[in-house]
């Protein structure tokens, strides 16, 4: 038979032309001569092409997919008219790259003017050809690659420009780390850039290949996949550069111009400071709009431990400054809290198992990570004043992606807001397979928990004592433990106690409040690290099927006023961000949500804005695409307009950063 070179099979998809052999689907059972699998009978036929969709993207979910240690097909589809699941929203995306002007049904707020921003998957599966043996015989096939997890894609950036004095609406999105999609086919999988920055993905990759990928720093702009939130970090825009930036569980920031949306380079944290140091960061830096500081961390992971190195910014130290360096069990810590005096860094016992090995090898995060229900969650404070780790505190096992917010009382508490979950399940629900499983229970849901810390500074005092106590006792006292009290005669003639048995013991962090809750939670941004009243989220209504988040939820977190809830039938919202007005209003609930929202029944997208009082609709407006369903942090930057939405220039498929060399060569 004919061999065919890949661009050529390539082509030939993109034609929906079927390459020879093509036609089944063949089940790898380890056997010399695998049998070829009939097709299966609701498989789609290959239909006429789409000139809006030339890599036939809407057709890539639908298509059989083997990976090369799987022994079963994986069908995901296909979709039919009558299917009103969000499972339709789990497909790639098509970009719309030339901005649109979109038909608002309503009315905008005259002050809302500026740029919304949002991340969606992009591209969940990718074909690629691969030669196999049938019957003694070299044949083409096409396989699809798909990235397992809800978290783990290519991602789309979506740009909202709202004029509110004209009520208008324009949209554009793109794909910043395009060529990703091309490495992924030409390897026929996935090489991650650092270790368990993927939550749930088989890659495909050979161990082998999966530790050289992570023995780098750095990708490229058009390579990393930096999709877990998008958002201003004005230090970098001190300058007066239009900037917007995204993030992802790496330490690295993708730098887009609002205007193009065009890359404008990649880096990490270490290239800004050397000292902020670690593979690992969190993609939900804080903004403290008194100290004009940038907060965020890094983590440098170690044999059985990792370091979490603190650090701030400012505009007029742009190279920033280590703030504090606190050592404690490697974990995934997706976010943290920030009030005036502390930042607080709490760490679940979501830890690596099999001593870190498969950690270390590349291995997805739920693949090399263990929740261990009997070991404690811990909460490290840091003094932004001391800049120092100062105290710590514990509380029962538990699980959870987002902080809601922290703030502190004059009787010198802390008191930390979160969605939370008794354990990790919720985070093996959200991978793709079990999100697409029909039979699958309802997703696990957050509760709003709060707690408290007490008496802060006088734990950090006693805690200063006791290691200035055990700083100055020998080693034989310290195996004295159990004594109540020892004196010690010193070279100078000085005495000193050893501390009393289990005066180190940590403190609790009490929970003090526990109600159902919402995810992707959100609040008024003036009030992040004071006390408040009200946050907002998607959450999982009780007329749904509890599978996907089906309803925006505006919870009252003082007293027992019931939820306000904004829901229609068969539709799915994204993260609700809260929009405040320029004008500062007393009342804290003053401003709008903005929402990405898939309506299953017509599947189109549109984008919806509710009065965050009441929840009542004041606008939408429909997309000129799906916008696949996301669980990612996006982000408003009011001003003026008016030099955005300019078309960007014709990428070439290799951009001049992009020539030479990448992560994925041999």
């Amino acid at each position: 038979m004919e061999e065919l070179s890949e661009v050529e099979v390539i082509k030939m998809e993109d034609e929906n032309v079927v390459a020879p052999a093509a036609t089944s689907t063949l089940i790898e059972t380890g056997d010399e001569n695998p049998t070829p699998a009939t097709t299966p009978a609701n498989a789609i036929a290959p239909t006429a092409a789409d000139p809006q969709d030339p890599d036939h993207s809407k057709d890539a979910a639908v298509l059989p997919a083997t990976t090369a240690t799987s022994t079963t097909e994986v069908i995901t589809g296909p979709f039919n008219d009558e299917d009103t699941t969000f499972h339709k929203a789990l497909k790639n995306a098509i970009s719309t790259e030339t901005p649109q002007d979109l038909d608002v049904q309503g009315t905008l707020p005259d002050w809302l003017t500026g740029f919304h921003y949002t991340l969606s998957p992009g591209i969940l599966d990718v074909k690629y050809p691969k030669m196999v043996s049938v019957h003694g015989d070299l044949q083409q096939e096409t396989r699809t690659f798909t990235f397992g997890h809800w978290f783990d894609n290519i991602p789309q950036v979506n740009q909202f420009a709202f004029s509110g004095s004209d009520s208008k609406i324009k949209y554009r999105s793109t794909m910043p780390a395009h060529r990703a999609e091309s490495k992924i086919r030409q390897h026929q999988g996935y090489l991650p850039n650092q270790p368990s920055s993927i939550f749930k993905t088989d890659t495909n990759q050979s161990v082998f290949a999966r530790l050289l990928s992570t023995s780098h720093t750095q990708g490229k702009p058009s390579l990393e996949p930096c999709g877990a939130s998008i958002d201003v970090l004005p230090p970098f825009n001190a300058d007066g550069r239009r900037t917007v930036y995204c993030q992802n569980f790496a330490n690295h920031i993708l730098e887009l111009n609002t205007d193009t949306l065009e890359k404008s380079g990649i880096l990490s944290w270490d290239e800004v400071n050397p000292q902020f140091k670690g593979s690992h960061s969190s993609p939900h830096s804080h903004f403290d709009p008194v100290t004009k500081e940038l907060i965020n961390f890094t983590m440098d992971h170690g044999f059985n431990s990792t370091q979490y190195n603190f650090f701030s910014m400012t505009e007029k130290e742009p190279h920033g400054s280590l703030v504090a360096s606190v050592t404690a069990k490697t974990s995934h810590v997706h976010s943290f809290a920030v009030t005036p005096r502390y930042i607080i860094l709490v760490v679940s016992p979501l830890n690596p198992s099999d001593g870190g090995v498969k950690y270390s090898w590349g291995a997805s995060l739920l693949d090399a990570f263990t929740f261990k229900k009997t070991e404690p969650t811990l909460f490290y404070v840091v003094s932004r004043v001391k800049r120092r780790h100062i105290a710590t505190f514990k509380s029962d096992a538990f699980f959870f992606f987002h902080h809601v917010n922290a703030f502190e009382d004059a009787a010198d508490n802390v008191y930390l807001d979160f969605s939370l979950y008794g354990d990790d399940t919720i985070a093996h629900q959200l991978s793709l397979s079990a999100l697409l499983d029909r039979s699958a229970p309802a997703l696990t849901k957050p509760e709003f928990c709060r707690f408290e810390l007490a008496n802060v500074q006088a734990e950090a005092q006693r805690l200063e004592n006791y290691n200035a106590a055990m700083a100055n006792t020998g080693p034989v006292d310290k195996l004295r433990g159990f004594m109540r009290r020892v004196s010690v005669g010193q070279g100078n003639g000085a005495s000193y106690a050893v501390p009393e048995k289990n005066s180190n013991a940590i403190p609790l962090a009490i929970r003090i409040r526990s109600t159902p809750g919402v995810e992707l939670p959100r609040i008024n941004p003036i009030y992040h690290g004071l006390d408040y009243k009200y946050t907002w989220g998607v959450g999982i209504s009780e007329q749904g099927d509890g599978d996907m988040y089906d309803c925006i939820m505006k919870l009252h977190v003082k007293g027992d006023a019931e939820p306000t809830i904004w829901s229609q039938k068969n539709c799915f919202p994204s993260e609700a961000v809260f929009i405040p007005p320029p004008a500062f209003d007393q009342n804290e609930d003053a401003g709008v949500l903005v929402s990405v929202v898939y309506d299953a029944e017509a599947h189109r997208s549109f984008i919806l804005v509710l009065d965050a009082a009441d929840l009542k609709e004041k606008a939408r407006a429909m997309l000129p695409e799906v916008v696949p369903l996301s669980f990612t942090n996006g982000c408003f930057a009011a001003g003026d307009i008016s030099r955005g939405m300019q078309i960007a220039a014709a990428a070439t498929y290799f951009s001049d950063d992009e020539d030479e060399g990448d992560q994925y060569d041999d």
